[in-house]
């Protein structure tokens, strides 16, 4: 080939085939710049989905602990207090003992808190409490886009409770260290009163007040409250779809119902996230049922008997 060629056109040849060579070697160099790039963000992607995935869980792991041992509690409860009654009380008449003791919900309270948000879901969970004149407590994570903000500020004019739920909600970073807590925690603190003028008092420990596998126990955090003034407090009524989201609503409303008889006082965990989609599924025949089993809803405030997992 070359000897048919002339000098000008074996350069010319020679200059395009450089210039191939450089457009593969930049092709090559970029591929190489960027695939470490995008493996690294999808590796991170992946990283976060598992701890997440760890960190729910070791709360829903939790959460049945707790369970099972108030459901001991509330039974021992029960029966200490049947016993005490029969020996207060003059023996019954065939009559009455024949239909059997009479249980009632008066006076028993209970709070609906609302965890993780806020997200898709708010509004429409804000839409249901106004709609049935009920008022609940969310425990929210720190979001400054302009939907999060118009929902903190629509909770608190809607008289609900508005507590802290820490601003990430990123447990590696959170109990990282008492610093990083305290740091986390004037985020989420001054990011509420911006936006709604009122200081929170009222704090939810991710993974609630006796999660493990901190690197800081909750211990060492509780003074960063007291602190502050504020108050923290778990739950004793776990929503069903805590751990397993694709729970059905009858299994929903059923797992609730027989969680807050157990108790005078129930606070009751349900997530503000999207993919707990009967969370609003449900909401409403939740609250007509125990409307119709005269409980008293209510927000948490000062007068709340507190649920503490770690006490």
């Amino acid at each position: 080939m070359a000897g048919s060629m002339s000098g000008k056109e074996i350069a010319e040849y020679r200059k395009r085939r450089i210039q191939r060579i450089k457009k593969i070697i930049v092709t090559i160099c970029i591929v190489l710049l960027v695939l470490p790039t995008i493996l690294s963000v999808f590796l991170m992607i992946k990283v976060l989905d598992m701890q997440r995935q760890l960190d729910d869980l070791s709360t829903q792991n939790q959460i049945q602990l707790n369970n099972s041992d108030n459901s001991v509690q509330a039974k021992e409860k029960s029966e200490n207090t049947v016993s005490s009654e029969e020996t207060r009380q003059p023996a019954e008449s065939p009559d009455t003992a024949a239909s059997g003791p009479v249980v009632s919900a008066q006076n028993k309270k209970v709070y609906l808190t609302f965890d993780d948000g806020p997200g898709t879901q708010t509004a429409r969970i804000l839409d249901i409490l106004k709609k049935e004149k009920v008022k609940a407590t969310f425990f929210v994570t720190g979001k400054e886009d302009e939907y999060s903000k118009k929902m903190y500020k629509r909770i608190v004019k809607e008289g609900h409770t508005l507590g802290m739920h820490s601003y990430s909600h990123i447990y590696s970073e959170l109990y990282s260290s008492k610093k990083t807590f305290e740091k986390d925690l004037n985020q989420i603190y001054e990011l509420l009163f911006d936006v709604t003028g009122e200081h929170p008092v009222f704090y939810r420990f991710p993974g609630g007040s006796s999660t493990t596998g901190t690197d800081v126990s909750i211990e060492e955090l509780i003074p960063v409250l007291e602190e502050k003034g504020i108050t923290y407090l778990d739950w004793n009524v776990v929503s069903p779809d805590a751990v397993n989201p694709s729970t059905s609503k009858t299994k929903m409303i059923a797992g609730i119902l027989d969680g807050v008889a157990a108790y005078e006082t129930s606070i009751v965990l349900l997530y503000d996230v999207a993919d707990r989609p009967m969370t609003i599924k449900a909401l409403p025949e939740i609250i007509k049922q125990l409307k119709k089993e005269n409980y008293e809803l209510l927000p948490v405030d000062e007068t709340t008997v507190l649920v503490r997992h770690n006490q």
